[in-house]
């Protein structure tokens, strides 16, 4: 690696501005819930890499933490240049003041910090950090963000670190994040309505551009143009219609890396969206189906209802206390005893047997399966979805997002 240069600034150099909904006060509570998880693990730090960019695939833990994300997009290491470009880390030492790196000081919201350390190599700048705050004695650092990682810097990491404390040894800790992230406060309730509002309106639009004559791209469209245009964020929204709606999305071809073709839509035939999206971080993730143009058949009407009809079975059973297996088994019951299943069987499963997941600023758990150990809990927001292909038919998808009270389940996407 080449040369690199870094400078320590007050995170008071950036004001007071928050731009995610979550105050400073949160960010900083929960580091401390975070320090005393490491703790208990013995572990001695903990870093937080995220990844920016125009993907939400990485940026959930320095988001969670700190209330930082960038803009910058992922760049390789090029023979040394830019390495860690598009990345930012959060250093946050169990008895210690947390750190943020970033590449630029051109940040629109405050990182919840004590300190910033802006650096041409993020990799070289969070080793000395985390460094610093090592003795001689043998030293766990957690890593949260792990995946976000390459490979080669995290070798790197570890080089630098071991340059300063031999006993030092870089592990994974994602599951420390995760869990701190399951319940959600009231501020990320808040935003996580939001999301689902404005989801809803941007899949009302979609749903309104499927028209005969219209295109897969026209639809995909709609939905982005309403989300954008509120301000919110787009993840990423796939589109499949025809023979071919019971697939996810088209997988390169002719459409490359897009999630939905220009094919003509055609009177009579099946659309399906799934859309994920975002107000200050949080997701909706949700899905419909329709008929194009006109009535559905018979056919097409068992499949839609009944793929509704099992998740909702689901989201009544989304009570604090009950078991997610408990929750599963129901949607499960509804289906197998649908018209559609009773003529054409139970559709395969598309999610390795699980109905949903959590859902915050990521794809989280908990996962909703037949197997699945944990209780519901209030404070937690849930993904319940079931995908079908038929042969000859097409295919169709709902999915809903719920946050889960005390008195039970509050319905987020209300589209459709």
């Amino acid at each position: 690696m080449g040369g690199w240069s870094s400078r320590r600034l007050s995170s008071t150099r950036y004001g007071a501005r928050r731009l995610t909904g979550i105050s400073a006060a949160e960010h900083l509570e929960r580091q401390a819930r975070l320090r005393a998880a490491a703790a208990d693990r013995g572990l001695r730090e903990v870093v937080a890499f995220s990844r920016g960019g125009g993907t939400h695939d990485r940026a959930a833990d320095v988001l969670w933490l700190a209330g930082l994300a960038v803009a910058q997009p992922f760049v390789p290491d090029l023979a040394g240049h830019w390495r860690g470009a598009g990345h930012v880390a959060v250093v946050v030492p169990v008895d210690g003041p947390s750190t943020a790196i970033v590449e630029a000081e051109e940040l629109q919201t405050a990182p919840a910090v004590d300190d910033v350390v802006v650096s041409s190599d993020v990799i070289a700048a969070a080793g000395e950090t985390i460094a610093a705050g090592l003795g001689a004695a043998r030293a766990r650092i957690g890593e949260l963000g792990s995946d976000a990682v390459p490979a080669a810097w995290w070798m790197a990491l570890e080089e630098l670190i071991r340059a300063r404390s031999t006993a030092a040894a870089l592990e994974p800790a994602d599951e420390l994040a995760l869990q701190l992230r399951r319940r959600k406060s009231p501020a990320e309730q808040a935003l996580l309505r939001a999301a689902g509002e404005l989801g809803s309106r941007a899949m009302t639009a979609a749903l309104d551009a499927a028209v005969p004559g219209g295109s897969e791209a026209q639809v995909a469209a709609a939905l982005f143009e309403t989300v954008v245009a509120e301000g919110g964020a787009i993840y990423d929204v796939v589109v499949s219609s025809g023979t071919s709606a019971g697939t996810l999305g088209p997988s390169g071809g002719a459409a490359g890396a897009a999630r939905w073709t220009t094919r003509t839509l055609q009177t009579g035939e099946l659309l399906r969206i799934d859309a994920y999206g975002s107000v200050g971080g949080y997701l909706f993730d949700f899905a419909r189906s329709i008929v194009v143009g006109g009535a559905p058949s018979d056919e097409q009407a068992d499949l839609l209802d009944a793929l509704r009809a099992a998740v909702a079975a689901g989201i009544e059973r989304l009570r604090p206390g009950t078991p997610l297996s408990d929750v599963a088994a129901a949607c499960e019951r509804v289906l197998a005893a649908s018209p559609h299943a009773r003529r054409h069987g139970v559709p395969a499963h598309t999610m390795s047997g699980f109905w949903g997941h959590g859902l915050g600023l990521g794809w989280e758990p908990p996962w909703i399966g037949l197997h699945s150990p944990d209780p519901v809990e209030a404070g937690t927001c849930l993904a319940l979805e079931r995908r079908a292909a038929v042969a000859g038919l097409g295919g169709a998808q709902y999915e809903d997002n719920v946050l889960v009270g005390r008195d039970g389940p509050e319905l987020l996407t209300t589209a459709g």
